[in-house]
C-alpha cells in the first residue's frame, strides 16, 4: 500500500539535530542531524511503522491534514512523507537475503 502522512520537524539547537514526530501516532518518531538524514530517517521510521501494522492487522491511522497541523515551536515544520509498504517488505526480504549470504560465506 501507498500512504502520505505529514510529519512535522522541530530543529532542536541545544544538540543540533531535527527531532521529527508524526501528528497522526505517537510511537512514530525519529531524527536527524542533516534536512536529508533527517527525511530518509522520517520515510524510514513511517514505511517501517505502517508496514508492521499491515502484517500484524493493526488498525492504520487516518492521515491528518498538513494545514490542521499546530506547531509548539517557532523552530518547528511540516512536510509531508510517502511510504510504500511493498517495496518496503521487498527491500527488507533482500536485506535478509544479503545478510545470510554474507553469513554463509565467513
Amino acid at each position: 500500500m501507498k500512504y502520505v502522512y505529514p510529519a512535522i520537524f522541530t530543529w532542536y539547537e541545544p544538540e543540533k539535530v531535527y527531532l521529527i514526530s508524526f501528528p497522526d501516532s505517537e510511537s512514530w518518531f525519529t531524527e536527524g542531524y542533516s534536512l536529508t538524514e533527517a527525511m530518509e530517517n522520517a520515510a524510514d521510521i513511517l514505511n517501517f511503522a505502517l508496514w508492521n501494522a499491515e502484517k500484524y492487522g493493526e488498525e492504520i491511522p487516518t492521515a491528518s491534514k498538513i494545514e490542521d497541523i499546530k506547531f509548539t515551536s517557532a523552530d518547528s515544520f511540516a512536510q509531508y512523507i510517502f511510504a510504500d509498504t511493498e517495496t518496503y517488505a521487498q527491500l527488507l526480504s533482500l536485506k535478509k537475503i544479503a545478510e545470510a549470504a554474507k553469513f554463509e560465506s565467513a
